[in-house]
């Protein structure tokens, strides 16, 4: 008697669909292994037959479990021990005389043939796809760069036939904790998942022979804080260390300290990215990791006060406004991070973990001194989440008059800390970059 069923996998875990008289089930395998479904799909078949199963009320068959013993799979469900032995007894002599293969195409979709592709070739094509869909840009920019390190990993000429979980742990997961913070590795990780649920789709391509289930926990990364001896080591040596010939040394410290911005997204920052907008100067921040941090900040007035814009102004006719080598892994940032590393060191901060320091820092400032949530989250380029009385009610994000005085007339690290930037020393090393090489030396 043949049984109208196919498999489907929902979530990476597979389920049978089974129609009788025109009525549609949908049972769990419980299992994410292809195979295994397989093997399940055939042994459930065997024993809805076993139990004539075209009288029987299938949805009263609550729960079913897929056990390995010796003798091979046994599908336990709630009907009677009788029903279910005969079933076992058919499901064995079906397995020994090979003919499983024929019973599960009765039981399930046709088994499909492997489509033999390459990495490179999939990674074209896939980028191609993500191109039609609604993610938002910044995640395809994301998912490339991930997809493109694990190519990177295995080669562009690795059969995707060969993906699987054991593979992405060992070849590109373990590899990648020793590089990025835990909370990144989960994130990329995503990104590789995505992908392999696109290259096993069995309709389209069927590239590899199952999705990706491999997962994993993060704890959140925590940064120290700077206390107010951290601050005053860091700012009263900044311009007897930092090389006036490199002025991005120094406007990268003080803008990490009213900003609490990535050093990333400081190290990308262009000359056109400094305008006047509702009266207001203001700095776009083009983000390096979420939709919510790109941004536009309204200055702080020590940062006017310093020369900042003067700055910006020599430099108009550049494409960036440092100049800093950009690498192929982390951007401008990864020169100015290694400076900053060595900077902290120097001066007996060895402790200190990294630039990003400022920016949990920045964040107690502004809790402390009454910014509120949204504003507090809009400056910093997180997502402030909100649900539905925020997306559909309120408009996404603070105007700049409001974020102005909601957030940025709060820095204030005198009343935080107790410490304040000495901003005549600071302005005087400042007025010095102005100067041109030739007028500095004449100067001295």
């Amino acid at each position: 008697m043949k049984i109208h069923s196919h498999l489907v996998i929902r979530n990476g875990t597979y389920y049978l669909r089974i129609t009788i008289d025109k009525k549609e089930h949908r049972k769990s395998l419980r299992t994410k292994d292809p195979e295994k479904a397989r093997l399940a799909s055939c042994h459930f078949a065997v024993t809805l037959a076993e139990m004539k199963y075209s009288k029987l009320d299938l949805d009263a068959i609550k729960t079913w479990t897929l056990e390995t013993n010796g003798q091979g799979f046994k599908l336990s469900t709630d009907d009677t021990e009788a029903d279910r032995a005969s079933a076992n007894l058919a499901l064995e002599t079906l397995l020994k005389n090979q003919a499983s293969t024929t019973q599960t195409q009765t039981a399930a979709e046709p088994t499909h043939q492997l489509v033999t592709k390459t990495l490179g070739e999939a990674v074209i094509e896939y980028k191609a796809h993500l191109a039609t869909t609604k993610t938002a840009e910044k995640s395809k920019v994301m998912a490339m760069s991930v997809i493109m390190q694990l190519v990177k990993n295995l080669g562009g000429h690795f059969n995707c036939a060969e993906i699987c979980d054991d593979l992405i742990e060992d070849r590109w997961l373990e590899p990648r904790k020793k590089e990025v913070a835990e909370t990144t590795v989960k994130r990329d990780l995503s990104f590789i998942r995505g992908f392999g649920i696109w290259l096993s789709d069995r309709r389209r391509r069927r590239y590899c022979p199952a999705p990706l289930t491999l997962s994993m926990t993060a704890k959140g990364e925590h940064y120290e804080y700077l206390e107010a001896a951290d601050l005053n080591k860091i700012f009263a040596n900044l311009t007897a260390n930092a090389d006036i010939e490199k002025p991005w040394q120094f406007w990268l410290v003080a803008l990490g300290l009213y900003t609490g911005a990535r050093i990333g997204e400081l190290a990308s920052l262009k000359p056109e990215y400094f305008t006047e907008k509702q009266g207001i100067q203001v700095m776009h921040l083009a983000g390096t990791k979420t939709l919510a941090s790109e941004r536009d900040l309204p200055i702080h007035r020590d940062l006017i006060a310093l020369g900042l814009l003067d700055f910006v102004a020599t430099r108009r006719n550049k494409h960036t406004l440092f100049d800093l080598n950009h690498a192929a892994k982390n951007g401008s940032g990864a020169q100015a991070s290694k400076w900053f590393t060595d900077y902290k060191r120097k001066i007996g901060l060895a402790d200190m973990q990294k630039f990003h320091s400022f920016r949990p820092t920045l964040v107690d400032l502004l809790i402390q001194a009454g910014a509120g949530f949204e504003g507090r989250c809009q400056y910093i380029g997180h997502d402030s989440g909100g649900g539905v009385h925020a997306k559909t009610y309120g408009r996404r994000g603070q105007n700049l008059k409001l974020l102005q005085s909601d957030v940025v007339d709060r820095i204030n690290w005198e009343k935080y800390c107790g410490w304040s930037p000495d901003l005549i020393e600071l302005k005087a090393y400042a007025d010095k970059l102005l100067l041109s090489k030739a007028k500095r030396s004449a100067i001295r």
